[in-house]
């Protein structure tokens, strides 16, 4: 059952909301003042909001505005209700974030066709959202997501001096998995492999599947010590836990896995010094034998030319490790299935979209540096937004990740990240758009001429 929060100064009409919300079988909440709605959703959980426009005291506008900047409220369809038909009105409550807007005194059949309307997109956005934030196959979160949720997690520890440990994952031999018993065993073990995670591991804890056979766990309010006896449980759970690799298998099979660990007590500039800090503990862990935990932060500091490494995990998977060969990649960033998939699989019209694609946003970075440098943050977010949208469609999913957190934060006020994360959407716009020119040059070449 829909949870619906009403609010308007008018008695009258409270009451008559009340009755045919809730004759259509939504539970209803009404308060006369947007102050007491605020405190409201702050407290319980509403599925959607119906907002007076004018009202002493705050007005519905203003109240608008509060709930959009907050990130845990700005999901919340509202609907704004006003004796007023303005057009002024009507736009500045859209630009504000309001989902629609309906005129009293109401017609009951067109205020619910609106409601039914605004609760389907909003069941839409989450089942998007989800698809957008979490990997499919052992359903965590992905590695966008992941990201994004160490990130907020880091910047926390750093404002509370709180303790933060990462570890990073990586199944022993996996390779071998695949080879010898299939794919569809392999992913067997993924999904295993990840319940088991959740059950050891805490439920604030942040867990994500970076790719293949890697994880990562970041551990908010945590010391190394604390962090590394999880890491073991599960280490030590995973090693005993038997797979039945198919329906038909007459064996078992098992699993090791190898974990490095890195805190916020060894001086660490942001998150992907923490990354690659427990990097370094996992391939420690792989190049000593495999199936243990090592504490990064009592490693020899490594020299900044060495080569990154997560050239030399896959490699580990392999029992003698042979160099790693770059794979060719086509349009790199830009995931092909999902692409292709928006459109049906047809390859030619996919190619025409990212050469579109290509005209209408190659400058993006120009232009989102000039708007934030100018401090002019509604065009910075109307571009961050657009290029969220835009990525997700041809397949962009790291480009998709990166601008919807600039989005978020250009929404919320939080002006201490702004470059940080333009930096992230720039450096991943780089890579899409390089990535075209190489593919599709004769393409572009056409349409330019």
């Amino acid at each position: 059952m829909y949870k619906i929060l009403a609010v308007d100064d008018a008695k009258d009409t409270l009451l008559l909301l009340e009755f045919d919300l809730s004759a259509e079988g939504y539970q209803v909440m009404t308060t006369d003042a947007a102050d007491s709605a605020l405190r409201l959703l702050e407290k319980e959980h509403f599925d959607l909001i119906l907002l007076d426009m004018y009202m002493p005291g705050i007005t519905g506008m203003a109240a608008l505005e509060v709930i959009k900047r907050k990130e845990a409220l700005q999901h919340i369809p509202v609907i704004m209700l006003s004796a007023a038909d303005g057009e002024d009105e009507i736009v500045a409550a859209l630009e504000l974030g309001a989902d629609d807007y309906v005129t009293k005194p109401y017609i009951a059949k067109v205020l619910l066709a609106r409601i039914r309307t605004s609760l389907r997109l909003m069941e839409k956005n989450r089942e998007l959202e989800i698809l957008a934030t979490t990997d499919f196959l052992t359903g965590i979160n992905n590695r966008g997501r992941f990201y994004e949720l160490a990130s907020k997690a880091f910047i926390e520890s750093v404002r509370q001096k709180s303790g933060l440990v990462l570890a990073m994952f990586d199944i022993d031999l996996f390779k071998q998995v695949n080879d010898n018993y299939g794919h569809e065993a392999g992913d067997k073990v993924l999904v295993e492999y990840t319940q088991l995670m959740g059950k050891v591991f805490r439920e604030y804890d942040i867990l994500g599947r970076l790719g293949g056979e890697e994880f990562a766990v970041c551990f908010p309010y945590t010391v190394i010590e604390e962090a590394i006896n999880a890491c073991e449980r599960f280490r030590l759970c995973l090693e005993q836990h038997a797979i039945l690799p198919g329906k038909q298998a007459q064996e078992t099979l098992f699993v090791t896995v190898s974990i490095g660990v890195a805190s916020t007590t060894i001086a660490s500039p942001g998150l992907d010094d923490l990354i690659r800090r427990a990097d370094l503990g996992l391939y420690e862990a792989k190049n000593t034998g495999r199936n243990k935990t090592i504490n990064a932060d009592k490693l020899q500091p490594i020299n900044e030319t060495q080569a990154p490494l997560i050239d030399y995990i896959d490699t580990m998977n392999d029992e003698e490790p042979a160099p790693k060969v770059p794979q060719p990649q086509e349009f790199p960033g830009i995931d092909q299935k999902i692409g292709l998939g928006n459109v049906l699989g047809d390859k030619s019209l996919f190619k025409e979209i990212l050469v579109m694609f290509y005209q209408d946003h190659h400058d993006d970075k120009e232009k989102l540096q000039s708007a934030l440098s100018a401090k002019d943050h509604a065009t910075a977010k109307h571009l961050a937004h657009t290029l969220k949208g835009v990525a997700s469609s041809v397949g962009a999913m790291a480009l998709f990740e990166r601008a919807k957190v600039l989005d978020k934060a250009l929404s919320g006020g939080e002006k201490e990240q702004y470059q940080l994360l333009f930096e992230g959407v720039a450096a991943e716009l780089i890579k899409v758009m390089a990535g075209i020119e190489q593919e599709l040059a004769e393409q572009l070449h056409n349409v330019s001429s």
